[in-house]
């Protein structure tokens, strides 16, 4: 195979690849995009909790008993405990997902910016063999 074809070859899988490299980082922030909105909902949800427990007579109300009457229970029913493990948990891995999704954006710019490199040098061995081809 000659020069020419070589780095015609090497040109078109550096092409190949940089198109590759560019679909998986618009996957990769497609999924951040997804996981942002869910860590979103998750700390919205937590903000609209935190607003209900300073209304009269809301469920934070009924948890939480007022300290000044002697006969307030104050204990947490199960229920409760079980809502608040739930809430927790969500929040927790809304978290992870959101943190695996932005590592997984970091991999796929760092693959796209090697393909990218890749491929200006394949565009440069080419363009440099055109230039020495065409001198006398």
């Amino acid at each position: 195979m000659s020069t020419r074809a070589e780095l015609e070859a090497a040109l078109a899988r550096a092409e190949s690849n940089w198109r590759r490299a560019n679909d998986d980082l618009d996957q990769a922030q497609a999924g951040r995009a997804k996981a942002n909105a869910g860590w979103d909902k998750v700390v919205t949800d937590r903000r609209q909790a935190d607003a209900d427990r300073r209304q009269a007579g809301t469920a934070w109300d009924k948890i939480f008993g007022d300290r000044r009457n002697a006969d307030a229970d104050r204990r947490k029913a199960d229920a409760d405990l079980v809502v608040l493990s739930k809430a927790v948990a969500d929040r927790d891995k809304a978290y992870a997902n959101r943190s695996k999704a932005e590592a997984d954006w970091a991999k796929a710019e760092a693959k796209l910016n090697t393909a990218t490199a890749e491929r200006k040098k394949a565009i440069a061995a080419l363009g440099e063999l055109n230039r020495a081809q065409r001198k006398p």
